[in-house]
């Protein structure tokens, strides 16, 4: 065998062995594989029940009079504490409120005012933001339970998932939404931890509602104590 053709052997070689390492697209960058999306979910939803904390973001987009809470953003815990920010729709108002809950114990301010306790159980009926790190009934139950799942695209290094999650699950995560509802979840590709949900339902005005939860900041030290 000539050197030229031992030469042009050995590059093939080459070019086959590093063709066997990496999936690749035309540019030539690794791209990951791609999960079923079962699994995916399966995968989101371990990961999600193993987050001790959270930053969160919750918006609401449209007609939905069953949902009070118009927008919230704050800090919580898997132990079920929190404290934060919301926006409230009261006697066709909306009110601004801080909220602190530690220990059980449910803390208000007003746009007035200082902190009053105020019965824990007024956090489910308005949105328990506690209720997202909650094994059996937050993000984690929701990622376990979503129906006709797909993957539809990739945003960054997130996979982007959809699918319907039945109405008592949502519910549980959301107080105010009693319908099954579409989601569209985006997923880590590394890690399979969430960093968003969008739920679309249909809106008193009959054009289409929406709930987005958005997670950041997941396991940063968290500190939150009752209002002195």
């Amino acid at each position: 065998m000539t050197a030229r053709r031992i030469l042009g052997t050995g590059f093939v070689a080459v070019l086959l062995a590093l063709g066997g390492c990496t999936s690749s697209g035309s540019s030539g960058v690794a791209t990951a594989v791609t999960p079923t999306p079962t699994d995916l979910l399966a995968s989101s939803a371990a990961a999600m029940s193993e987050v001790s904390s959270a930053h969160f973001v919750l918006t609401v987009a449209g007609e939905l009079p069953s949902i009070t809470v118009q927008q919230a953003e704050g800090d919580l815990t898997a132990a079920g504490d929190a404290q934060g920010t919301a926006s409230i729709v009261q006697f066709g108002q909306l009110i601004e409120a801080e909220f602190v809950l530690v220990g059980g114990q449910l803390y208000l301010k007003g746009p007035t005012g200082g902190f009053s306790q105020v019965p824990a159980a007024l956090a489910g009926s308005v949105y328990d933001p506690s209720a997202i790190l909650n094994p059996d009934k937050g993000v984690a139950k929701v990622l376990g339970s979503v129906t006709n799942p797909a993957i539809t695209g990739t945003d960054g290094d997130d996979w982007v998932v959809t699918g319907t999650v039945p109405a008592d699950v949502a519910g549980g995560l959301v107080p105010g939404l009693n319908t099954d509802v579409e989601a569209q979840f985006t997923i880590a590709m590394a890690g399979a931890q969430l960093s968003g949900a969008v739920f679309t339902l249909d809106g008193a005005d009959g054009k289409p509602a929406t709930v987005t939860v958005d997670l950041s900041g997941l396991n940063a030290p968290v500190s939150i104590t009752a209002p002195g």
